[in-house]
C-alpha cells in the first residue's frame, strides 16, 4: 500500500543541484520498498483476420516481378502480329500479280509466233538475191571506155563562101608580068592576101576587106614555073581559116 502524499515532478526529471528544494516544493520522497499497488489486468488481444489466400495449384508460379521506374512498357505483341501478318498478305498478293500478268504475256507471245511462221521463208527469200547486185556492178567499168570517147567536136565554121582566080595557068612566052583577077567572099573578121605562102596571117601582102575582087600579076621566070596566092581569114573565136590557089606558067 502507498501513501497519497504528492510527488513533485522535476522539468528535466532530476533534482535541481544541491540538493535544495527549492521554497514552496516539498522534498521528494524517499524511495522505499514498493508497495502492493494494485495491478491493471489487460485483456488478451483480439486476433486480427489474416490476409485472404487464394488456393494454389498443384504446380507453383513464379512471382511477378515489378518493372523499375522508368521503364517502356512492351508493345502489344498481338497488334505487331497482326501487323506483320497484314503486310505479309499484301506482298504475297503482288507477287501473285506480277506472276500472272508474267504467264499471260508468255501465252501471247507464244501464240503470236505459233500463228504466224510463215513470213521467215519469205525474209530468207528476200535476202538471197542481195549478192546478184554486186556481181552486176562488176562489169559496169566496161563502159565508162566508151563515155570518155566522146565524138569530137564539129569543126568551126567555114568562113571562106567562095575565093576564086581569073586563071589557073598564064603565058609566060613574052617574058612580062600576066595579070591575074583575083576575087573572095567571107564571113570572118579579118583577111589577109598572101604570095608564096600558105597562111597570109603569117607572110601577108596585105589585109583586104572580107568581100573583095582585085587583079594581081603573076611574075614570071618562077623556080617551079608556079606560084601560091593564099587568103587567109580569122573567125570570131580567134581561129583561123586559109584557102590557096595554085597559078603555074605554061
Amino acid at each position: 500500500m502507498s501513501d497519497d502524499t504528492p510527488t513533485q515532478r522535476y522539468p528535466e526529471g532530476f533534482p535541481p543541484p544541491g540538493g535544495t528544494t527549492p521554497p514552496g516544493q516539498v522534498p521528494p520522497a524517499e524511495p522505499g520498498p514498493l508497495a502492493d499497488a494494485p495491478t491493471e489486468r489487460f485483456g488478451a488481444p483480439l486476433a486480427q483476420p489474416g490476409p485472404a489466400t487464394i488456393p494454389l495449384a498443384d504446380e507453383p508460379h513464379p512471382a511477378a516481378t515489378v518493372p523499375p521506374a522508368g521503364t517502356v512498357p512492351p508493345a502489344n505483341s498481338a497488334a505487331t502480329g497482326g501487323r506483320g501478318n497484314r503486310g505479309l498478305i499484301i506482298t504475297l498478293a503482288v507477287i501473285a500479280g506480277v506472276l500472272l500478268l508474267a504467264l499471260i504475256g508468255l501465252l501471247i507471245w507464244v501464240a503470236v509466233n505459233s500463228g504466224a511462221p510463215s513470213p521467215a521463208p519469205t525474209d530468207t527469200t528476200s535476202t538471197s538475191p542481195s549478192p546478184t547486185p554486186t556481181e552486176s556492178e562488176s562489169p559496169s567499168p566496161s563502159p565508162t571506155p566508151t563515155e570518155t570517147e566522146a565524138p569530137p567536136p564539129p569543126p568551126p565554121a567555114n568562113v571562106i563562101t567562095s575565093y576564086t582566080a581569073s586563071t589557073q595557068s598564064v603565058d609566060c612566052s613574052g617574058g612580062g608580068p600576066v595579070p591575074v583577077t583575083f576575087s573572095w567572099a567571107t564571113t570572118g573578121v579579118t583577111l589577109w592576101f598572101g604570095v608564096g605562102t600558105s597562111d597570109a596571117h603569117a607572110e601577108p601582102v596585105d589585109d583586104f576587106p572580107l568581100n573583095y575582087t582585085m587583079d594581081f600579076d603573076y611574075q614570071c621566070g618562077q623556080t617551079d614555073k608556079q606560084q601560091r596566092y593564099t587568103i587567109t581569114v580569122q573567125r570570131q573565136d580567134g581561129s583561123f581559116q586559109s584557102q590557096t590557089i595554085v597559078i603555074r606558067e605554061t
